[in-house]
C-alpha cells in the first residue's frame, strides 16, 4: 500500500503512523505537501491523506480511497472523475467537533458580552462601561437552533447545554433524537426553528441544496433579538441580505468564520455591517484537532489493510 500524505493538517503529527510499517507489511509513506511535486509521485498511489485536486487525482490512475484532511468534502462532488469511479472518499468528521464546539461560543460571547466595544476601549486606554453595562446580554435559558446535526451540531449541542440552553435543531436526513435534542425535525421546518431560536449556529454542509438556504426570506423570521452564528461553510446564509438586516436592525448581532467567497474581499460590505464579529475560518482550528485528524487516518489506514469498513465514508455525489 502506497499512501501520499498531501495535506498540512496534522503534519506535526505524522509520526503517529510510524509504527504501522509493522501492522501493514509493505506500506510506503511519502510525505511530499507541495500539490505540484505530488503531481509526479502519485500514479502508483493507493492513498492520498489531504484536499487532492482535481490534477492530482487524474495522475492516480490506481487511487483507491481518498482521506480527506477535511471535514467538508464538497469539492469532492465538483470532481466528476471521482465522483464517478470506485474511489471511496472519507473524511475527519468529529475531530473539529471540540474546537468548532468552543469557537462557536467565543463568537457568541464576543456579541453578547460586547467584547469587541471592550477591546476598542482597551487600546483606547480608556475605562469606561458607558453604554454597555445595561445592554450586555446573558445566554442562560436562551434557545439555540442548529442548522445541520451532525457531528460538530452535536459538539455545540453539547456545551450549549452545560449553559441551560433549550435546542431545537433542523437536518437533512434523518437522524436520531439524542438526550439533548428530543426531535430533530427536517429542513422543511427550518422556518419554525428560526422564528423560535435567539441563537441560531449554521453547521451544515454547502451543497445545492444548502446554498443560499437562509435568505432575506429567512432572516426576516428571526427574531430582532436574535443572533446568527455560521461556522460550517460560507454560501449558506445570503450575505448581501444578512448585512442588510445587521444595518436595519433586524438582528441583534452575528458571527462568521466562514464567507462564500475567500478570503473576504476588502470592498466587502460584511467587514462594516453593525454587530458582526468575523473570524478568518479558524473555527476548526486547535493543536489538539491537529492530532485527531491523524489519528483518524491511522484508524482508517488499519481497517483499510483488513478490509474492514471504513471511518466517516462520505456520499461523493452530496458531498457529505
Amino acid at each position: 500500500m502506497k499512501l501520499v500524505l498531501n495535506g498540512s493538517e496534522g503534519e506535526a503529527h505524522f509520526g503517529i503512523l510510524d509504527d504501522l510499517h509493522e501492522q501493514i507489511p509493505g506500506l510506503e509513506i511519502i510525505v511530499e505537501l507541495d500539490p505540484d511535486k505530488a503531481l509526479a509521485i502519485v500514479h502508483d498511489a493507493d492513498v492520498v491523506y489531504g484536499l487532492p485536486t482535481a490534477e492530482l487525482i487524474a495522475a492516480a490512475p490506481n487511487l483507491r480511497w481518498i482521506q480527506s484532511s477535511a471535514a467538508g468534502v464538497e469539492y469532492i462532488a465538483r470532481i466528476p472523475a471521482v465522483v464517478e469511479s470506485d474511489v471511496v472518499v472519507t473524511n475527519t468528521r468529529g475531530a473539529h467537533g471540540p474546537s468548532i464546539g468552543e469557537h462557536t461560543f467565543a463568537l457568541l460571547f464576543a456579541l453578547t458580552r460586547l467584547l469587541p466595544d471592550c477591546f476598542e476601549r482597551q487600546r483606547q486606554h480608556r475605562w469606561d462601561r458607558g453604554g454597555l453595562y445595561r445592554t450586555a446580554r446573558e445566554i442562560y435559558g436562551a434557545t439555540m437552533g442548529i442548522v445541520g446535526y451532525g457531528a460538530t451540531g452535536r459538539a455545540i449541542a453539547h456545551r450549549a447545554a452545560g449553559f441551560d440552553m433549550p435546542l431545537l435543531a433542523v437536518d437533512a436526513n434523518p437522524v436520531p433524537p439524542d438526550d439533548r435534542v428530543a426531535d430533530v425535525w427536517p429542513v422543511s421546518r427550518l422556518g419554525e426553528l428560526l422564528e423560535r431560536s435567539d441563537v441560531v449556529v449554521v453547521t451544515a454542509p454547502l451543497t445545492p441544496e444548502t446554498t443560499h438556504l437562509i435568505d432575506a426570506a429567512m432572516l426576516a423570521r428571526m427574531q430582532p433579538t436574535a443572533y446568527l452564528i455560521v461556522v460550517s461553510r460560507g454560501g449558506i446564509v445570503d450575505e448581501t441580505a444578512l448585512a442588510d438586516a445587521l444595518k436595519n436592525q433586524r438582528l441583534a448581532g452575528a458571527g462568521l468564520d466562514v464567507v462564500e467567497t475567500e478570503p473576504l474581499d476588502p470592498a466587502n460590505p460584511l467587514w462594516d455591517a453593525p454587530n458582526l464579529v468575523i473570524t478568518p475560518h479558524m473555527a476548526g482550528a486547535s493543536t489538539e484537532k491537529e492530532r485527531r485528524c491523524i489519528e483518524v487516518l491511522r484508524e482508517n489506514l488499519l481497517r483499510f489493510h483488513r478490509g474492514e469498513p471504513l471511518l466517516n465514508t462520505v456520499d461523493k455525489r452530496r458531498g457529505y
